[in-house]
Order: structure tokens, then C-alpha cells, then sequence
């Protein structure tokens, strides 16, 4: 799509020469002679760009600059006049102009000034964009949970966010540790800073400093240029730490003394650089076990330790099941640009009775899953992966698939869950007989008699 660009000046002969020249370069062009006219045109039509003539007649210039920021902050202002000086140059900048351009000018550098003030506006609105998307991302409204543990979380990321207190989440692996952080930032005072992430796992102690107080070229082998650490990048912000638990010894002591004193040295370095940082730690283990163990400094477990929250397991918040598969259900549908279809109750019964070590995680890729296997807008039992309908972490009832069935043989399918529930049996009790027919609350000489008649030796 062009540009749309509005001339506004009270010379006739710029006007139309601009106008001609602008055109031919692909530009929608618009000419006016009075700002008048011109805020009048702009109340019903937006344009990306207005250039003006400083001196107008009735309202000049700067007046004119301050009512087109009135109508619309983005569109694009850029000054020109023949009575180029430093200081009406720096009153139209101060006023919301983007550039100023002394006449006479050529086309070329009028069109280059322009192409340089979309170029900025563009990026600008993406950063905007992105900016928006990721304070969605990480807002409170993502974490899905009505269960007393997720509410009473809910309500310390309230009351933290805006502290700058140093916090430590605790939980297993695919709980949401760096939701819960993100949303701690995204909060806070520092939201408009950066939010760096950092996964301390597996790394070892020579890679672990560099990525978190960065190296000065030549500090090691392979070091060709100097490099900022997380630290550094993440000043005026916030950083997250996951897997401290991972951190080797020797190195707790450096963080510890960023945590006390606000400073650090690069790798290799000499010079000394102070921080304004917010740390958000995370771990997948009870770290007090660890500094029991003397894996894990006690000074610096107490420095991360001011305030704690802990995330529970999916297996501790059952009732937030079916609020997290509806989440992930439209989500991945928006993603996937399919109809949002609607799930069995026999399906989300088997979801809840699983017993989810991989966590929220885990639920997110099963629903994923799930959706690229539903048919005729609705998922089934046999949308989900092969691996969860056989886990044993699915206990107590029996499933009987029955969604996509009009009609039954009532016996056929007694029988086949007979058969279903005397294998379950067999399989709890290792084939012992007396301990099938305890496990199913029937005398043997039943049982014995039913696997005759189903022709099941299990």
C-alpha cells in the first residue's frame, strides 16, 4: 500500500512540484495551502506523513505541529521552511516533529528523510507490537487456575510485583516457573526494561560465568570479542535464574556477591561494573536440602530465600484440569486456524485420572496432539497420544470409548469390559488368581468360570 503523504504550504508552484514529483515516485499526494484546511481534511482522512511550511498563513507551523499530534500521535511530521535556524529547528523537534528540512531543497532528500521516518515508524510499531504481545504472554490473565494453591499464588505475584525483593519459585519441572517470573516482571516497575532468562542447567563453570558477567577478548581461548554477560544486558530490568540448583559451588560465591554488592568483573576483566538488577531465581529442588547436603552455599540460599513461592505439580491442582485443556484448546486452534472443537467427557475424565510428571508442559503438548487427531469437531480418546491412554498413571475407572458410536450391542459390550477390567486385574496382581478376585470383590470359582467363558488366560 503507498504512502499517503499531506502537503501543506501557501506556495502555490511548491505545492504542485512536489505534488508532480512525489506521485511519480509511487507516493499518494495530498496538497493544501492553510493549516486550517488541512486539520479540517485530517479529522476525516489519515495520512502517514505531513510535511509543512513553518510559515503559514493564520495558525504558523508550530501551532499546526501541536494540533496534528492532537488529532494523531503517529502520523509522521517533517518541518520545511526557508528560514532554516537552530532554534525553530529545535521548537518543531520539541513539539513532536521528526525531522526539519531547510528550503531549498531537492526531492531526492526530501523522499530520503521520509523513507527514513517510516523506516522508524515501522519499527517502532513492531516493537510496540511485541512488546504488547509479551506483556500478554506473561500477564496474570495467563495463569490459568481457580484451585486455592493457584489463587494464593495469584495473590503474592500481586503483592511482590511491585517490590523489588529478590524471590525464589520452587517446583517440579513444566509447573510454569518462567510464567510466574515473567508475570512477577511484566508487573512491576521494571516492566519497561528487559527480562532476561538464563537456564543454568548443564553448564559448566568457565560457560556459566561468561554468560552471566560476560569476558573480555582474549580471556580464554575462542574468546575473539568481548561479550556482555546476562547481568549486563539485563540492567534497569530483571533476570531470571532457572535451575540454580544446577550452579556449581565455586560460582555461588560470585553471584552471591552481585546479589550483596550490585557489582561484578567481566571474565578476564579488571574493571569493576555495578548493576541495578532484580533477580528471580527458580529450581526444580528443595534447595534447603541441598545446603543440608552442603551442595549449596547457605549464605546464598538465604539472599534468594526472601520470598519463596511454590508451585505445585498438576497432580495437586486436579480441578484446574479442564480450565487449562479449554486454554490450550483455543490456543491451538487460533494457531492451528481451525474451528475449536469440543472434547468427550470420557476424554477429559481420563485427563484428569492421569497422573502428569511432565506437568502443565506435558498437558500443553497432549492438547497439541489431540487437536491435529480430532475429527468431526471433537476430540475423543483416540485423539490422544498412544503413550497416555496405556500409562499406568491412568487409574480407577475403565475407559469405554463410546463418543463416536450411534449405536451398541448392549452384551457385545459388557462383554469386552468385563474382559477389560479382569486383564487390569490380572496385571495389578501379577496373575495371581485369589488376589484378582479380592482386587474385583468376587469368590475365585466366579472368576475362574468367567475367564473360561471369555476365553482369557491373560
Amino acid at each position: 500500500m503507498r504512502s499517503k503523504i499531506l502537503i501543506v504550504d501557501d506556495e502555490k508552484l511548491m505545492r504542485v512540484s512536489l505534488e508532480a514529483q512525489l506521485t511519480k515516485e509511487g507516493f499518494c499526494v495530498k496538497t493544501l495551502k492553510s493549516a486550517g484546511e488541512a486539520l479540517k481534511y485530517m479529522r476525516g482522512e489519515e495520512f502517514d506523513i505531513v510535511v509543512s511550511d513553518l510559515r503559514l498563513p493564520g495558525l504558523d507551523g508550530i501551532e499546526f505541529l501541536k494540533e496534528i499530534k492532537n488529532i494523531s500521535l503517529e502520523t509522521i511530521v517533517i518541518i520545511m521552511t526557508a528560514y532554516g535556524t537552530v532554534e525553530s529547528a529545535v521548537t518543531a523537534m520539541k513539539n513532536g516533529a521528526f525531522d526539519y528540512i531547510c528550503k531549498p531543497f531537492s526531492t531526492d532528500e526530501l523522499i530520503m528523510r521520509m523513507e527514513r521516518s517510516l523506516n522508524y515508524k515501522e519499527a517502532t510499531s513492531e516493537v510496540a507490537r511485541l512488546r504488547c504481545e509479551i506483556q500478554e504472554l506473561y500477564g496474570q490473565n495467563n495463569i490459568i487456575g481457580k484451585s486455592k494453591p493457584m489463587m494464593k499464588i495469584l495473590d503474592t505475584i500481586q503483592i511482590i510485583a511491585a517490590r523489588e525483593t529478590t524471590v525464589l519459585i520452587q517446583g517440579e519441572s513444566g509447573t510454569g516457573k518462567e510464567l510466574i517470573a515473567g508475570a512477577i516482571h511484566y508487573n512491576s516497575s521494571r516492566k519497561d526494561g528487559p527480562f532476561i532468562k538464563l537456564s543454568c542447567a548443564a553448564l559448566n563453570k568457565e560457560i556459566l560465568e561468561s554468560e552471566l558477567f560476560g569476558h573480555e577478548k582474549g580471556a580464554f581461548t575462542g574468546a575473539i570479542r568481548t561479550k556482555k554477560g546476562k547481568f549486563e544486558l539485563s540492567d534497569g530490568g530483571s533476570i531470571f535464574l532457572d535451575d540454580v540448583d544446577d550452579i556449581p559451588i565455586e560460582m555461588q560465591v560470585k553471584l552471591l556477591r552481585v546479589l550483596q554488592e550490585r557489582e561484578y568483573e567481566r571474565v578476564g576483566g579488571e574493571d569493576t561494573t555495578s548493576v541495578n538488577v532484580r533477580l528471580i531465581c527458580a529450581t526444580k529442588v528443595d534447595l534447603a536440602n541441598l545446603v543440608k547436603q552442603e551442595k549449596f552455599r547457605e549464605d546464598l540460599y538465604y539472599r534468594m530465600n526472601v520470598v519463596t513461592i511454590n508451585l505445585p505439580s498438576l497432580r495437586e491442582r486436579i480441578d484446574d484440569i479442564p480450565l487449562l485443556v479449554n486454554f490450550f484448546i483455543r490456543k491451538y486452534s487460533e494457531r492451528l486456524q481451525i474451528t475449536r472443537p469440543d472434547i468427550s467427557q470420557d476424554t477429559l475424565d481420563l485427563l484428569m485420572e492421569y497422573g502428569w510428571p511432565g506437568n502443565v508442559r506435558e498437558l500443553e503438548n497432549v492438547v497439541e496432539h489431540a487437536l491435529v487427531f480430532a475429527s468431526n469437531n471433537k476430540i475423543t480418546v483416540q485423539c490422544l497420544p498412544e503413550s497416555l491412554k496405556k500409562s499406568e498413571g491412568v487409574s480407577g475407572k475403565i475407559q469405554m470409548d463410546l463418543e463416536e458410536k450411534e449405536k451398541v450391542d448392549f452384551q457385545e459390550e459388557v462383554t469386552e469390559f468385563e474382559k477389560k477390567l479382569i486383564k487390569w486385574a490380572f496385571k495389578k496382581a501379577d496373575g495371581n488368581q485369589v488376589h484378582m478376585a479380592e482386587i474385583l470383590g468376587m469368590p475365585r470359582t466366579t472368576l475362574r468360570n468367567k475367564m473360561i467363558k471369555l476365553n482369557l488366560s491373560c
